[in-house]
C-alpha cells in the first residue's frame, strides 16, 4: 500500500480505518502521505484547500500567465491536542514563501501587533477584580478573511506533490495567505475595523494595540486579540451574546465557551454563582503540566530518577568555554531546550526564570555542562509540574506593588550585576523578568540596586499607564527594595556625587519618586521578604526546594491550596512514620523490661 502511495496521490479510502496513531508531525507532504494517519491528514489538506479556493478568497488557475510572479507554498502539519493530552484535531496549514515576493515593503507596511503575555495576565486579573467572565473565540483561517489591495495581489502555486482533483495548479489570491509578509498586517487591520465598526464605545489601548476596553450599556467590556484568538471578558450575558452574533456573522469562528486553553496554557477558571444565576470568577490558575511532560519525553529525561530539589545548584557559575570545549553537535538540542524552558518561565513558571536566562547565554557556545544544567531545570519542572500560577484577588493589597533586587557582580564571567523584578496587581503576579545590567558595571551594591530599581520602574510604569488610560487612579505604585540607601537616593533632591557617572536614563526614577505627581512610593523591606530575590541568583535548597516550599515560590505562584496540601500530606506521613517508630521503640522497651523482670525473679528464686 505504501508503494502505491509513492506512485500516486492515492485515495485515502484505501486506508483501512481512521484509527489515530500518535506520531511526530510530518515535515513534508510526502511524509504525510506515508503516515499511518494519512486519512486524517488528507481530510485536513482538503479542508484547507477548499477554504483557500472560496470564490471571495482566490481564483483557481490551471496555468499561470506568462511573466507573472508565482510564489511557492508548502503544507505545515500539526497534530493539535487539548491540555489533557487528548486529540483536538489534525491541522494542515498552506503557507506561502512570502520572502520570495520581490515587491518592496517598508517596515510599517509589514508590522502586525501581538499582545504581550503581561497584558494577557492583566486581563485575567481585571476579570477577577471586576467579576468578568472570560470567553474564548477562535477565528478559522483568519488571514484568509483579510482582503488584499488589488495592487498587492499575487499568484500561489500549490505545494509540491499535491494534485487537485480538478487539475488546478494554483490560485490568484484575493485575500491574505499565511506566510506572506503583509498577511499579518492585513488581518490586524481587518480585526481592528471589526472592533471599531461594531463597538465604537471601546477604546484601543495606546500601550498595547491588541487590547480594547470600554463600556457597553454601563457594563465593562474587554477584548484581547491574539492573532486569530479573541478573548472576551464581560459580566453581562446580553453583551456576550451580542458579540457572539457579530463575530459569527463577520468571520468563520469557533466558540469555545469559558476560557480553558490559550497558547497551550491550561486555564482553570473557578467560579461562584450569584442568586440571579450569573457566574463570576473567584480564582484563575494557569499551568503547563502537559507541555512539561511532552518536553521530558522529547529530551529523554528519566523521570523515574530522584528529582533535583532546586532548578540549579547554588552558586553555579559556568565559565565562558574555550574554543576546544564548544560542542556544535549539541547546539540544536540545547537551543530547542532553552527556548522551550523560556516559554515555560515566561508564561507560568517564574521560579525558573533566572536559571533559564542564565543558561541562554550558552546557546551560541554550547557545552555539555550547559546542556546538563538545562536538563536539570526541566527535571525539576517535571517534579513540580503541579505548580500553577494562581490568581486570587486581594482587596486589601495596593493596586500595583513592585519588588526589585540585584545581585552585585553576580555574573562572575563579565562582573555585571543581575537585576530582578516582579509586579503584583491587587496581590496577583502579572509581570516578572531577570536580566543582566549590560549598559553599566556597578561599582558597589547600592549602584546596582539603583539601576535595578530604575529598570523595574520603567516596566511597572507601562502597566500603570495602561490602567490609568481606562481606570483613572491617583494611587502611586508601591515599589519595595531591600537597600535603605537606594530608598534615600531616589527620594532626596540632591544627587550624590558617587552616582553622577551613571547613565542619565537611570536617573528618571528620581523624578518618578518625588513631587506631588509622583508615580512610585519606595518602601524598604528586609531581604527575606523581597520576592524578587529569586530572579537574581540561584537560591539554596532551604529557600528553593522540594518538598520544602520557600516563601518566594509560594508567594510568586500563589501556592495556597494544592501545594500546601501536598506539603501537609508529606508532613503527616513523616509524623505517622515517626509515631510508628516511637511505638516500636516503646514496645521494644516493654519487652526488655519483661525480660529483665523475668531474670530478676529467677535470681531471687535461685
Amino acid at each position: 500500500m505504501l508503494l502505491a502511495l509513492r506512485d500516486a496521490d492515492s485515495d485515502p479510502a484505501n486506508f483501512p480505518s481512521d484509527a489515530f496513531m500518535d506520531e511526530p508531525d510530518p515535515a513534508t507532504y510526502k511524509q504525510a502521505r506515508l503516515s499511518p494517519n494519512w486519512r486524517q491528514w488528507h481530510k485536513a489538506i482538503q479542508s484547507e484547500i477548499d477554504g483557500i479556493l472560496q470564490p471571495d478568497r482566490a481564483d483557481p488557475v490551471t496555468a499561470f500567465p506568462p511573466g507573472s510572479t508565482v510564489l511557492p507554498s508548502k503544507f505545515v502539519f500539526k497534530l493539535k491536542k487539548l491540555t489533557d493530552g487528548s486529540l483536538d484535531k489534525f491541522k494542515a496549514r498552506c503557507t506561502t514563501r512570502g520572502d520570495m515576493d520581490r515587491t518592496f515593503y517598508e517596515e510599517a507596511e509589514t508590522f502586525a501587533p501581538t499582545p504581550q503575555l503581561t497584558t494577557f495576565r492583566l486581563l485575567l486579573a481585571l476579570c477577577l477584580k471586576h467579576r468578568l467572565m472570560p470567553y474564548h473565540y477562535d477565528v478559522s483561517q483568519a488571514f484568509l478573511q483579510a482582503l488584499i489591495p488589488e495592487d498587492e495581489r499575487y499568484y500561489v502555486r500549490f505545494p509540491k506533490g499535491y494534485i487537485h482533483p480538478k487539475g488546478y495548479v494554483g490560485a490568484y489570491m484575493k485575500k491574505a495567505l499565511y506566510g506572506h509578509r503583509t498577511s499579518g498586517r492585513l488581518w490586524s487591520e481587518t480585526a481592528h475595523r471589526f472592533m471599531t465598526d461594531r463597538y465604537p464605545t471601546l477604546s484601543r489601548s495606546t500601550y498595547d494595540e491588541c487590547l480594547y476596553i470600554g463600556w457597553i450599556d454601563t457594563q465593562l467590556f474587554i477584548v484581547l486579540i491574539y492573532v486569530d484568538d479573541f478573548i472576551v471578558a464581560c459580566a453581562d450575558e446580553l453583551s456576550r451574546a451580542r458579540f457572539h452574533t457579530d463575530i459569527m456573522s463577520t468571520f468563520q469562528a469557533t466558540y469555545s465557551g469559558v476560557l480553558n486553553q490559550f497558547l497551550q496554557l491550561r486555564v482553570d477558571v473557578q467560579t461562584e454563582t450569584l442568586p440571579t444565576g450569573e457566574s463570576y470568577p473567584t480564582r484563575i490558575e494557569l499551568s503547563h503540566e502537559r507541555s512539561i511532560t511532552d518536553l521530558c519525553a522529547k529530551f529523554s529525561i528519566d523521570t523515574d530518577k530522584q528529582p533535583p530539589r532546586s532548578p540549579m545548584a547554588e552558586g553555579l557559575s559556568l565559565p565562558i568555554p574555550p574554543p576546544d570545549a564548544i560542542d556544535r553537535s549539541i547546539e540544536t538540542p540545547l537551543r530547542s531546550l532553552i527556548y522551550s524552558l523560556l516559554w515555560l518561565a515566561r508564561t507560568v513558571r517564574p521560579d525558573i526564570y533566572y536559571h533559564v536566562t542564565y543558561l541562554a547565554q550558552f546557546c551560541h557556545q554550547p557545552t555539555v555542562e550547559a546542556l546538563t544544567a538545562a536538563k536539570r531545570i526541566l527535571h525539576y519542572a517535571y517534579s513540580t509540574r503541579e505548580y500553577t500560577l494562581g490568581m486570587t484577588i486581594d482587596s486589601t493589597a495596593p493596586q500595583l506593588t513592585a519588588f526589585c533586587d540585584s545581585d552585585h557582580a553576580g555574573d562572575t564571567a563579565t562582573r555585571n550585576s543581575v537585576s530582578g523584578y516582579c509586579l503584583y496587581f491587587h496581590g496577583m503576579l502579572i509581570d516578572w523578568w531577570s536580566k543582566k545590567q549590560k549598559s553599566c558595571t556597578a561599582l558597589h551594591s547600592t549602584e546596582a540596586e539603583y539601576v535595578a530599581m530604575s529598570e523595574a520602574c520603567t516596566s511597572a510604569l507601562a502597566i500603570y499607564n495602561t490602567l490609568t488610560e481606562f481606570f483613572p487612579s491617583a494611587e502611586p505604585i508601591t515599589i519595595n527594595v531591600d537597600n535603605s540607601a537606594v530608598q534615600t537616593l531616589v527620594t532626596q533632591r540632591a544627587l550624590s556625587s558617587k552616582l553622577k557617572h551613571i547613565a542619565v536614563r537611570y536617573h528618571a526614577v528620581r523624578n518618578w519618586c518625588q513631587g506631588p505627581l509622583r508615580k512610585f512610593t519606595p518602601v524598604w523591606i528586609p531581604t527575606d521578604d523581597n520576592q524578587s530575590d529569586i530572579f537574581t541568583k540561584a537560591l539554596p535548597i532551604t529557600k528553593h526546594g522540594v518538598p520544602i516550599i520557600d516563601k518566594f515560590t509560594a508567594r510568586l505562584l500563589d501556592i495556597k491550596d494544592r501545594r500546601v496540601k501536598l506539603v501537609e500530606k508529606l508532613r503527616a506521613a513523616e509524623a505517622q512514620k515517626l509515631h510508628a517508630q516511637q511505638q516500636q521503640l516503646q514496645q521494644q522497651q516493654r519487652q526488655d523490661q519483661i525480660v529483665l523482670a523475668s531474670l530478676q525473679r529467677q535470681n531471687l528464686i535461685g
